[in-house]
């Protein structure tokens, strides 16, 4: 009892112990003391049943307060624990000859084996069963290494693993000479003894793959650049196989690639874009019923195709102040490579009689210029040309080259002059039908009178014709602008066309007259400037002290809106790379511009990205610079689109963009993809263990003398038992009795 009470000794198997707090106990013990010696009074010899009850009372109430607790701890021995490892990294996905997949193998032994527990790993471990044959980095040393600290100190009575043997981590080593061996240094003492099973048939599995398109990033417009695609074989006996390749999911060409010995083979694809900007190219080779990885059989990467320079073909049918500032203008701009004619032989000047050495006038090569050479430039301007001179009986086919190549996305721009237009007899022609003014009018085809522009309300938001950012200002300043010397008539507006620049008098069809007009025909753009004396804005703005600001900056704004540069919207996504690795940090950068091409702050930007695992959003606001940025996923190989629309303050739409990048590389976890049962082999000789081959069965090592100890411990709290509550009451009340009994209070 005394031992109970000063809880120095056990008994029982158990011992008791206090859980109370030292301070609660020690004022506990204090109040008891104070409450003794208040109740101490005369009669000291005839109160000791008093003194004695209320003191085994207090006594218990204090030892209420220590929560004493009662504990009795016992051992006992439970039988080993057999833990199994199965390998649930992407290889195990592949497909078995006859239609299962290695994953499901490994699952049906897992069962048979019936573990004690079940882990999985990739290029970790993991506890639990698998769901599913989806992680990356097999590491067979790392998960054995993670084993055996999770059970130190313990024996196993046995460990099974089930892999296909395609290690990613340091368990194989490669010599200089490429030969490969078990590493032994990177295996820990396993706490029990090892059963390696194989998951997976020894022999190759059938599997086409593409390995690597390999590509420039990025190509010249209108240049050729070469697409590689590497392919490679394994158990299947193709001597060839097609590859097909596509550009935004159309297909631009289809090559074979022959295999070597070795099982590798390429397709060569020589290509020449036809549009700036950025493009998916896909390859893809067909899968086979036997294929055991469809998922390699095509592979994306994206090629950004820029401009050098912008290539401008400038042909005038004679000298002027008008070609002369054009000329100049173009020919001064670093960014423009100009192909200029303006002094031309006509057929009548080779029919004349004189040899062609006679003849100071250049020949003009305008065959090969509208048929083979056409596709090459962005920009054809016809300045005051009248054809018929030249093309004679070849015009229909020449002039249908023009019309085509506008429509297949090139720009085209007709300046007025008396041998343009109708007074070059392009009414009816396939010209006429891609120009934005419509031809074939009657009577007079040229006004002669002065006028100056009008700037229209469409006009005022043009980028062509905003040659400030501010709209008051700009429409002042083409008030302030001189006036013209005449102009070509026509027919008035196309239908789908936007009028920018009006005649302030003529009219035609009860609309005013266009003076500028311009149109969006199929993936091109054309301009139609009906007067010849641009040149004048230059003129006179300089002797107003303004410089030619005016005349340099329409015929930019016009130039870079006629061949639709990416990078000269009012809406412009950067990308810093178009192909990125899986988990690389890529970050776009929205730029938002007005009508004048300055920057918009505080416009709101909203989108997506698009991609393999589903779509998206993006949302921000543009800073001062207006510039925002976005951090975009990469987290899944292949295409991911990005789509962006700008909205100004008041919700109305500044303009949009899209573009598109692509994480690209093969997975890893498919490079190998036949079973290594070899490996697999090895590591059980090196660590004592067992080996059993893919498709036989045997039960796992197991070592019967393993166990483990375990402590069973029970606690029994003691200061909460009711009896101990009622016998200090008792005791209390008692004390309580004597004291009244003996006269005191």
């Amino acid at each position: 009892m005394i031992e109970w009470l000063t809880a120095g000794g056990t008994f029982g198997g158990g011992e008791l112990v206090y859980t109370g707090g030292p301070v609660v106990i020690g004022i506990a013990a204090i109040g008891a003391l104070l409450v003794f010696a208040f109740a101490v009074g005369p009669g000291l010899r005839r109160r000791i049943p008093e003194f004695g009850a209320l003191g085994l009372g207090l006594g218990l109430v204090v030892l209420v307060v220590a929560r004493p607790v009662w504990l009795a701890e016992s051992e006992r021995v439970e039988p080993g624990r057999l833990v199994v490892l199965i390998d649930a990294s992407r290889s195990m996905a592949v497909a078995e000859p006859g239609g299962s997949t290695r994953f499901d193998a490994a699952l049906a032994l897992a069962e048979r084996i019936e573990p004690t527990e079940v882990f999985h790993f990739g290029g970790e471990l993991r506890a639990g069963a698998p769901l599913g044959a989806t992680l990356d980095g097999t590491d067979i040393a790392g998960a054995l290494q993670a084993l055996s600290r999770r059970y130190a100190g313990e024996e196993l009575a046995g460990i099974a693993l089930i892999s296909d043997g395609i290690d990613r981590g340091g368990l194989i080593r490669v010599d200089p000479a490429g030969a490969r061996s078990l590493d032994p240094s990177v295996l820990p003492a396993l706490p029990g003894p090892l059963t390696v099973y194989a998951a997976g048939s020894a022999r190759d599995v059938a599997d086409v793959s593409i390995t690597h398109v390999v590509s420039g990033s990025f190509a010249f417009l209108r240049s050729p650049f070469q697409l590689e695609v590497l392919v490679e074989r394994s158990g299947m006996a193709a001597e060839a196989v097609p590859v097909t390749l596509t550009r935004n999911g159309q297909t631009v060409g289809t090559s074979t690639a022959t295999f070597d010995e070795a099982g590798r083979g390429r397709a060569v694809f020589k290509l020449s874009p036809d549009a700036p900007g950025r493009f998916v190219y896909e390859a893809s080779v067909p899968v086979a019923a036997d294929d055991a990885v469809p998922s390699n059989n095509r592979m994306s990467r994206v090629v950004r195709v820029v401009r050098d320079r912008v290539r401008v073909l400038q042909v005038c049918g004679s000298p002027s102040l008008d070609q002369k500032f054009l000329r100049l203008f173009l020919k001064e701009d670093p960014g423009v490579d100009l192909v200029s004619f303006f002094i031309l032989r006509t057929q009548a000047d080779l029919r004349s009689g004189f040899m062609p050495d006679e003849i100071s006038l250049i020949e003009f090569p305008y065959r090969r210029l509208f048929s083979d050479d056409l596709p090459t430039f962005d920009l054809v301007i016809l300045q005051n040309f009248d054809y018929e001179a030249f093309f004679e009986r070849d015009s229909a086919r020449l002039l249908g080259n023009i019309a085509d190549y506008v429509r297949a996305g090139g720009a085209l721009a007709m300046i007025g002059g008396d041998r343009s237009f109708d007074l070059g007899k392009y009414g009816g022609t396939p010209v006429a039908d891609v120009l934005p003014v419509t031809l074939g009018v009657s009577g007079a085809a040229v006004d002669e009178a002065a006028f100056a522009p009008v700037l229209t309300e469409a006009g005022a938001r043009h980028p062509v014709t905003r040659l400030v950012a501010e709209l008051s200002e700009n429409a002042a300043l083409w008030q302030r602008l001189p006036s013209m010397h005449g102009t070509n008539l026509t027919g008035g507006a196309a239908s789908d066309a936007g009028v920018l620049l009006s005649h302030p008098s003529q009219r035609q069809g009860g609309a005013a007259l266009p003076v500028l007009a311009v149109r969006q025909v199929g993936l091109g753009r054309t301009l139609a400037l009906t007067v010849d004396s641009s040149w004048r804005w230059s003129f006179s703005e300089a002797a107003l002290g303004g410089g030619n600001q005016a005349y340099l900056r329409f015929w930019k704004s016009a130039m870079r809106w006629l061949v639709g540069d990416p990078d000269d919207q009012a809406v412009v996504i950067e990308l810093p790379r178009e192909n990125v690795e899986p988990g690389e940090s890529l970050q776009v950068t929205v730029r938002v511009r007005d009508a004048g091409f300055a920057a918009v702050p505080g416009a709101t930007v909203v989108g997506s990205v698009s991609g393999p695992d589903g779509e998206v959003p993006l949302s921000g606001l543009t800073g001062a610079d207006g510039h925002v940025g976005f951090g975009v996923p990469t987290a899944t190989r292949g295409a991911h689109r990005v789509k962006i629309r700008a909205l100004a303050a008041d919700r109305s739409e500044l303009g949009s963009a899209e573009t598109v990048y692509a994480v690209f590389t093969r997975d890893p976890e498919l490079d190998r993809i036949s079973a290594d049962a070899e490996t697999l082999r090895a590591l059980a000789d090196a660590t004592g263990g067992a080996f059993v081959p893919g498709g036989t069965w045997s039960p796992p090592l197991r070592k019967e003398a393993a166990g483990r100890v375990v402590t069973d411990r029970r606690e029994s709290a003691l200061w909460s038992a009711p009896l101990l509550a009622l016998v200090a009451a008792s005791l209390l009340s008692l004390s309580w009795w004597f004291r009244r009994r003996a006269g005191q209070r």
